[in-house]
């Protein structure tokens, strides 16, 4: 039976915009002999289209962009019959990555109209869904900094703005995590909590093996101060970041991280929230399906 596909494709996604990218993405479906709707979306809408196709009985809806419109759309397939799709038209692409999907257009294209549903897990904190990772404290106030400033001085520029800057003002976080029936203190410039873990090897910072582990991974940036930062950005060219000690790392299917703060900035997937403590995070194990090689 030909499978009912719907592609929600992110606005600002690509390096062609509007009905182009549309167009391009439907003409690549009709060489496979498979007729798409396809719509281009931002902000929430895009969530609710996909919610919308769903209801309307799609058995596939493709994610057209970056980790940040593949998350906003998954988050309507977790625990559901409907397959998430994924056209890795973003700049990092880290999800698309880590399930093997191919980064070529006309490949992906072609794996989604022949490849087979597999089950993997999603992270939730809160209520929000995450594929990738949830972050607190330098990270996150690098993305704010960097969307404040990105449409006025570019994506790169912005990003390199927003890094210095974070490491001029280095802010700390004073949290207490529990997690495996334990509780630890800490203060930090970062923490992070991942869906499955980090392989954490050189030349492979953000990138995990597998997906259908049923774990989450929490991290910990140490208190090394500006210094230590660079040190670590430096020696994690060179060799695995697990044997750093300025790196502390636990593993666990539940997680509670509660800071001292009312109201906490949070990075999920690259997107910025304001969430009040404490923070729940927990696994989801094969709640979500999505066309990936096996």
């Amino acid at each position: 039976m030909t499978r009912k596909i719907a592609v929600i494709i992110n606005a600002a996604a690509g390096s062609v915009r509007g009905q182009d990218l549309c167009q391009t993405v439907t003409t690549a479906f009709e060489r496979q002999g498979v007729q798409v709707q396809a719509i281009m979306a931002s902000g929430d809408t895009q969530r609710r289209a996909a919610r919308a196709f769903r209801e309307q009985g799609f058995s596939v809806i493709v994610a057209g962009g970056g980790d940040g419109t593949v998350s906003a759309i998954a988050a309507e397939l977790v625990g559901q019959e409907a397959a998430l799709g994924v056209l890795p038209l973003g700049t990092l692409n880290h999800f698309a990555g880590d399930l093997g999907i191919p980064m070529q257009l006309e490949d992906a294209v072609t794996l989604l109209c022949t490849g087979e549903p597999r089950a993997v897990d999603v992270g939730v904190v809160n209520g929000l869904i995450f594929l990738n990772n949830s972050s607190l404290g330098l990270y996150a106030d690098q993305v704010r900094i960097r969307q404040r400033w990105q449409p006025k001085i570019g994506k790169w520029s912005a990003i390199i703005f927003a890094s210095l800057l974070m490491l001029v003002r280095f802010p700390y976080l004073f949290i207490t995590a529990e997690f495996n029936g334990a509780r630890i203190r800490r203060r930090c410039p970062m923490l992070v909590v991942s869906n499955n873990e980090y392989i954490l090897t050189p030349g492979n910072l953000t990138q995990r093996e597998r997906l259908d582990r049923g774990i989450l991974g929490l991290y910990l940036l140490q208190d090394v101060g500006r210094a230590g930062v660079l040190r670590l950005m430096l020696h994690s060219v060179r060799y695995n970041l697990e044997e750093a000690a300025s790196v502390e790392s636990h593993r666990a299917t539940e997680i509670t991280i509660t800071p001292r703060r009312r109201r906490m900035k949070l990075a999920l997937d690259g997107e910025i929230y304001r969430l009040a403590p404490p923070l729940r995070y927990r696994i989801m194990p094969g709640s979500l399906r999505v066309i990936a090689p096996s």
